[in-house]
Formats: structure tokens, sequence, C-alpha cells
């Protein structure tokens, strides 16, 4: 067979993005009876169903995630030659998405969004709250938990860093706690460390920066990373033993990007800012 419509390919990136044709429409600004139809139409060319029904949403089949692999790379090439078409421009913008947990952004970007302008007038960053890591998505650069494993992704270190049950000055221990959402895997992580701690917490909430507000507000321990601790918070490391959980940050982009010049400023620009130990607050 030919593949003649080759903007089919956007259709089944997005969803083995998205996992939804609701989802790959928004996207895709379109309609799901349009990403239906040219799904529907590549499955029949190729003679092999490329996603499954799996209750809400859409799995993808082998066949399909090589398509997607496909069109990831091209997604990413043609990313580079914009970027540098635009680069030789002086005047031109070069969009540069940046997806990272939430704490991340508001503890490290928003601090520092003068100093990148200063460097790096040229651009514009687009900021995209991800918590977990399962790939680049449509983002140009992934701030990551945990060195990635396999993919055709180049990887940074970024920095160290540890988790700690952090509670507000003066707060007696007592068995109450603050809780991540069950939608992370480590949601009860804090009764590892703190053991005495009741078997459901007093509140749950959705992200460490909601976390940290919690914390300040009720004084209540919660398990948060040493990054988001200021001094101007009030608060202290629970006396507990082993409370030091060790991780890393890694910085991550697509390996077609890798002579991508913008990208790379920026990726420098982040580990350079993340080794100088540019994960505190400007100025502390």
């Amino acid at each position: 067979m030919r593949l003649d419509n080759w903007d089919d390919l956007k259709f089944v990136l997005a969803m083995t993005r998205h996992g939804t044709m609701s989802a790959a429409a928004r996207f895709l600004n379109t309609n799901v009876a349009t990403v239906s139809r040219r799904i529907d139409r590549l499955s029949h060319d190729l003679g092999i169903p490329l996603f499954e029904k799996r209750g809400q949403g859409f799995v993808a089949t082998a066949a399909a995630e090589r398509l997607a692999a496909i069109a990831e790379d091209l997604d990413q090439r043609l990313r580079a030659e914009v970027s540098a078409i635009r680069t030789d421009r002086t005047d031109a913008a070069v969009t540069i998405e940046v997806s990272a947990p939430p704490a991340f952004h508001r503890q490290f970007v928003l601090a520092r969004t003068a100093d990148l302008a200063k460097r790096l007038p040229q651009v514009r960053l687009t900021l995209t709250d991800k918590v977990f890591a399962q790939g680049l998505g449509e983002a140009d650069i992934q701030v990551r938990i945990g060195r990635p494993e396999g993919g055709r992704l180049k990887a940074r270190k970024l920095c160290d860093y540890s988790m700690r049950v952090y509670h507000r000055k003066g707060h007696k221990l007592d068995g109450d706690w603050i809780g991540l959402s069950h939608r992370y895997p480590d949601a009860d992580l804090l009764r590892s460390i703190y053991p005495e701690a009741r078997p459901e917490p007093r509140y749950r909430i959705e992200e460490m920066p909601m976390a940290l507000d919690m914390v300040m507000a009720t004084g209540l321990p919660a398990l948060l990373p040493d990054f988001m601790v200021q001094p101007r918070h009030g608060l202290v490391a629970a006396d507990l033993p082993e409370n030091d959980l060790r991780n890393e940050l890694w910085i991550t982009y697509h390996e077609t990007r890798h002579s991508d010049a913008t990208l790379r400023a920026v990726v420098d620009w982040f580990c350079s800012a993340g080794s100088a130990g540019g994960l505190r607050m400007a100025g502390e």
C-alpha cells in the first residue's frame, strides 16, 4: 500500500499521546468524528487495527506505536528546522515548551524568567505542568524525576534533591498528616518515614505546591521536596529517623533536537542554574 495522506500520521501520534479521541481532537483543533475517520481510514489501508478500546480510552497496538515513532521523529525534526530558520533571523521569536512537575515550575522557573529573558531574549517559554514522566508528549523539553530508560531521548542530570517530612515550626506530631492524591503511585509514601501517622491523611491534595500551602496553613506534616522549602515558610524537617529520601531531577529532549542551537541553549541554562544551587530561590 501507499500512504497518500501523510497527515494521517499526526492523528496516530495524537491518539497515542492522549489516549482518547476527544483529547486528540482538542489538541489537533478538530472534532472527534474527524479523528475517528482518519484513524479508521489508515487502519483500513493497513488491514490491521491501530487502537484497541479499553474502558473510556484507547490503547495503541504495536503497529500504531511504530507509526507514532515515525511521526514523533518527523515532528521533532520539523521543530528543529523551524527553530533553526527563526534563529537565523535576529528578530524572530523561538517558542520552547517545557513540561515539568508544578513544584519545579513554581520554585525554579518562575523565579528566573527575567534571567532567561536577558540571556536568551529570542526564547518564548510555554510552561506545562506534568507530574508523571510518560514521555515528551508535545513538549520540546521535559524535566522529570529520575533518569529515563530507553527511548530516543537525550538526558542530562539537573540536580540531586531529597524528599523530607516537613511541618510548621512548633507543631507537635499527633498522627494527622497531609497526603497526595491517589493519582500518585507513592501518595502515602510519608508513612514509610512516619509510621505513627494515621492510615489515612487529614487532607489529600493534587500537587506539591498545594501541599506546601497546606502545611503552612495547618501546620500538619507533609512529604515535600527540599528545594521547595525556604526559611520564609517557617517549616522544619520532622525529627524522624531516616527523614531523607534521595532522588534526582533530569532534563530530557528528543535526540533529533540535539543540533537545535536554541533548544540546547535553554537546556544549558537550566543545567547551569541547577548545578549552581539554582533550585533555591534567587537570593537565598
